[in-house]
């Protein structure tokens, strides 16, 4: 391990107890805001809301399992799974199914990391992930999380809605294209306390809601009672499906909770608050979410212009907010396994298994990957020896990113400067390259007179130290 990489990991578990601390110091503003904390993130490191008991790969009481051997078995180089929080249950009985002896691997890897963590003894980086992404190969970190893990190479596959804006807007600054293919079929539903007397409005009437446009149940056909319309935090894949099912009308700026941090690092902390089942409340989340993992309790699903989101309305797609589940990867990532997987998804056994576990299948299964964003800023291609060519270009965190194109191959990366101490004298024209979600790496010397790139240091197949990158042309 580079003394970078050991640096980061330090100070990284120095944040975490922090973090810790900080937390224990924590209380709520008794003014009434308790209550609009929601589940909380109590499980799988923060990531939760939901005890997974029972649906991961080693503990698999509630995954739905094949009566039969399944069409594929990947024996090696698994992908790896990350998602939403309403679809780990999917994805790890996807993994359940296809990937031989997963139960074993990710058990053993889990009770390392645990044992690790709760004796405070040396994590390595491995272990150190496989805690804080709740696995080696079938992780977890939420829809927060887990598409800026795919956009930076540590996941492969990633379950839920599609990418909001600025998780898009990540991809683009590091040059990434970003590929959601539809694998299901779920509903995106409003609900409202249980004895509101509405069970349905319009498209319209919802978007005025969360427009503004109505404020008293009494507009609607409801109680003379006060309309508390509740949202979900920014990137979670709720708020980025109300987006879309907004469209063009803004939506009004959301009901806040305040928090407050007592003690060293003191403080309010303004977050979005959560639905609360007081009078008057209306949310929004996904099926499954309410009625798969019983999130909320004497609730009722409202109908959408007249159709309620059962089974039928929802396959054959006459609820209006019928949304697809996608399966997220990325264009560059060209391993063989991730395509195998994807085509196990759409076969018959993957699409029992989605069934199976509270979702509705594909009607027509011909479906093709859809980009999320476009690459539109240019690089400077360089060329080295044997053809293998290099771009280099600056991104919007003042580093540079790199592309290696091989053959077989496409190594993209980040570089910094290096900071080692055997090079500090060479900082300003040497720069670490980290291969993104490989064992991999190459440090490059850069000559601005002769306007090349020199490999000094690499472990990469054909990219041999002393190999010359010169300019070429523009991307």
């Amino acid at each position: 391990m580079k003394k970078w990489q050991k640096w980061v990991l330090s100070v990284c578990a120095v944040l975490l107890v922090l973090a810790g601390g900080i937390a224990g110091w924590r209380y709520k503003n008794k003014n009434d805001q308790e209550k609009y904390l929601g589940h909380g993130f109590d499980y799988m490191n923060g990531y939760s809301s939901t005890d997974f008991t029972g649906y991961h790969v080693y503990d698999s009481d509630k995954l739905y399992k094949l009566d039969h051997d399944a069409s594929l078995t990947l024996e090696e180089d698994y992908p790896v799974l990350d998602g939403a929080e309403a679809c780990y249950p999917v994805y790890s009985a996807l993994a359940l199914a296809a990937y031989k002896d997963i139960d074993v691997i990710e058990k053993e890897y889990h009770d390392e990391a645990e044992k690790a963590w709760n004796e405070k003894g040396e994590m390595d980086e491995e272990l150190l992930n496989v805690y804080f992404n709740n696995g080696k190969y079938v992780t977890f970190t939420n829809s927060s999380d887990a598409y800026y893990r795919l956009i930076d190479h540590e996941a492969d596959m990633v379950f839920g809605a599609k990418p909001s804006a600025e998780q898009k807007e990540y991809a683009i600054d590091m040059k990434e294209t970003i590929l959601t293919t539809p694998i299901g079929k779920e509903a995106f539903i409003f609900f409202v306390e249980e004895d509101n007397p509405v069970d349905n409005l319009t498209s319209d009437q919802i978007r005025g809601i969360y427009h503004g446009d109505y404020r008293n149940w009494k507009e609607l056909g409801g109680k003379n009672e006060k309309i508390v319309a509740f949202q979900r935090p920014e990137n979670s894949g709720s708020q980025v499906c109300m987006h879309y099912f907004m469209g063009d009308v803004e939506m009004a700026d959301p009901k806040i909770v305040e928090i407050i941090n007592v003690g060293p690092m003191g403080g309010v902390v303004r977050e979005v608050a959560q639905y609360y089942n007081e009078a008057g409340a209306i949310g929004y989340t996904f099926k499954y979410f309410l009625t798969g993992l019983n999130q909320e309790k004497h609730v009722k699903i409202l109908s959408v212009d007249g159709v309620y989101p059962d089974t039928e309305s929802i396959k054959n797609g006459t609820y209006p907010a019928t949304v697809d589940l996608v399966c997220a990867t990325l264009e560059s990532n060209k391993k063989p396994n991730v395509q195998k997987m994807m085509n196990f998804i759409l076969s018959d056994d993957g699409q029992e298994i989605i069934e199976q576990t509270g979702y509705a299948a594909l009607t027509d299964r011909n479906v093709s990957p859809q980009k999320e964003n476009e690459i539109t800023e240019e690089g400077i291609l360089y060329e080295g020896d044997g053809n293998i060519l290099c771009v280099f270009e600056a991104n919007n965190f003042g580093n540079f990113s790199f592309e290696i194109q091989q053959e077989n191959y496409l190594y993209k990366g980040m570089m910094y400067p290096d900071l080692e101490e055997d090079s500090k004298e060479e900082k300003k024209e040497q720069y670490f390259g980290d291969i993104l979600g490989e064992d991999a790496y190459c440090i490059f010397a850069y000559d601005p007179e002769e306007d090349v790139y020199i490999v000094i240091e690499s472990n990469v197949d054909g990219v041999n130290t002393g190999t010359v990158f010169t300019r070429k042309d523009q991307k």
